[in-house]
């Protein structure tokens, strides 16, 4: 072999050398990059599930909260039936009540007072 032969390929044994080493830089580079989409895409399965999660329990505390206002509302209307009812018995025993037509006035009664008013 000349100089020349073994100088070819001494450059040729370099160039695929730096090839090979660019090659395990490049698979390198490909095994960080594979690995950082693997923990993206964990870290976005995860962040899916917790986004799931919390809508779960706001609809969860949002049926709660509509059936709290539902009952709340029938105690509203439950009670502004017995407020309508005492009402009227009020209003139907106000013409019959011997207080309020007592000629003595309500500052000044004592209890015997009260006891001869309402006799």
């Amino acid at each position: 072999m000349s100089d020349c032969d073994s100088s070819c390929m001494s450059q040729q044994k370099s160039i695929t050398n730096n090839q090979l080493c660019e090659g395990c830089e490049c698979s390198e580079d490909e095994g960080r990059r594979l690995k950082r989409r693997e923990k993206n895409r964990v870290a976005a399965q995860k962040s899916r599930k917790r986004q799931t999660q919390r809508a779960d329990l706001l609809h969860e505390t949002c049926e709660l909260l509509e059936q709290r206002n539902r009952k709340l509302r029938r105690e509203v209307d439950s009670l502004s039936e017995e407020q309508h009812l005492l009402t009227e018995v009020l209003r139907a025993h106000e013409p019959l009540c011997p207080i309020m037509h007592c000629s003595c006035t309500s500052s000044s009664l004592q209890p015997d007072d009260m006891a001869a008013c309402s006799v």
